[in-house]
């Protein structure tokens, strides 16, 4: 349950575009509680949860709810697509999809050498 929360809480939180500090505020608690809870350090009491719940605006059922099995099920769908694209590429001999590449791997490309 412990995951769960933190899990939400860090969902709920970054879809909002807070930081601990201002869920904090608007809830009242320290910062470093927030962290704690996000990090399961500690547990939150009911009534903590309840002040986060309104300070994010949503039911505090939404903080305790565990991950869906359908977004679940949605992921590895998607991975297996990925995997099966990448198999039907391979058999065509064509190069695999690349993983997104870092800036540090985007500023190292521009900055080859030239003739």
């Amino acid at each position: 349950m412990r995951e769960t929360l933190a899990r939400n809480l860090r969902k709920y939180r970054r879809a909002q575009r807070l930081s601990q500090e201002e869920l904090g505020h608007r809830a009242e608690l320290d910062r470093t509680y927030i962290s704690s809870i996000e990090r399961c350090v500690y547990s939150a009491t009911v009534d903590v949860v309840g002040r986060l719940a309104g300070a994010l605006g949503i039911p505090a059922l939404e903080l305790l709810r565990p991950a869906s099995e359908s977004a679940e099920a949605k992921s590895s769908s998607a991975a297996s697509a990925e995997i099966s694209s990448t198999k039907a590429q391979a058999k065509k001999g064509a190069k695999p999809a690349r993983k997104s590449e870092g800036p540090a791997q985007r500023r190292a490309m521009r900055k080859k050498p030239g003739p």
